[in-house]
């Protein structure tokens, strides 16, 4: 089965693509969506534009395509840039991290319909904690790259998630009630490393961007690099 992966960039379409991949999908390419700004309805923002750095580091195509923060522009840019996926890549299914959201299935399956191509969303109904955890031991290297919960504060913006700071964040989620994966957008994820990657990103500038509740991480200048290189905090 040939199939495109929706790819943020984030934990969640990365995990997708590691389980697609174990469960025997061919990848034809990636499928990257770039909102306007971080008050996107539907799509991650934060660092979005570094998927090209994660493609190559894949050795994946990549699709992508500019909407506007609204639903209507958002499910427009799906639409042409899904379409583009199956006229160059002939992919006949789209993999996508949804875990939790009825709405964001529902929006990607209508799509995907229409399109008539098969929707997989492997982490649904999986625990926010197993699969968080799982990452982590399998060597996933993650940084916070938005945050906009009550509970997550500026101080979290560049912060790796790992043992210990997977502890912390666990707390934070249960004492605020926000989810521990994100789903609704309560924070963002870059990630830096991962199983498959033949190199790995490394961050050389970026500056929070703070707005009083909630904020994300402007990165100015990253790179791959080789990973027997020791990664600098």
């Amino acid at each position: 089965m040939k199939t495109a992966v929706l790819f943020s960039g984030g934990k969640d379409s990365l995990y997708a693509l590691w389980v697609s991949i174990n469960q025997g999908f061919e990848v034809s390419c990636l499928v990257t969506l770039i909102p306007e700004s971080f008050e996107s309805w539907v799509f991650h923002y934060p660092a979005v534009e570094l998927t090209t750095l994660q493609a190559k580091a894949m050795d994946k195509p990549l699709l992508t395509r500019r909407t506007g923060d609204s639903i209507r522009s958002s499910l427009k840019g799906l639409y042409c840039v899904l379409r583009e996926a199956v006229e160059d890549f002939h992919v006949d299914s789209i993999v996508s991290g949804v875990s939790a959201s009825s709405y964001q299935r529902s929006l990607i399956d209508s799509i995907c319909e229409t399109l008539g191509l098969k929707s997989f969303t492997p982490l649904w109904g999986r625990k926010a904690d197993w699969i968080l955890r799982e990452m982590l031991e399998l060597g996933f290297l993650i940084m916070v790259v938005g945050v906009a919960a009550e509970g997550l504060t500026e101080e979290w913006l560049g912060r790796i998630l790992d043992a210990d700071s997977f502890t912390d964040f666990s707390r934070l989620a249960s004492k605020h009630h926000f989810s521990l994966l994100g789903e609704g957008g309560e924070y963002e994820t870059l990630v830096l490393d991962a199983p498959f990657f033949s190199r790995r990103l490394y961050v050389r500038k970026a500056k929070p961007i703070w707005m009083g509740d909630s904020g994300y991480l402007k990165i100015d200048e990253a790179h791959l690099e080789d990973k027997t290189v020791f990664y600098r905090l």
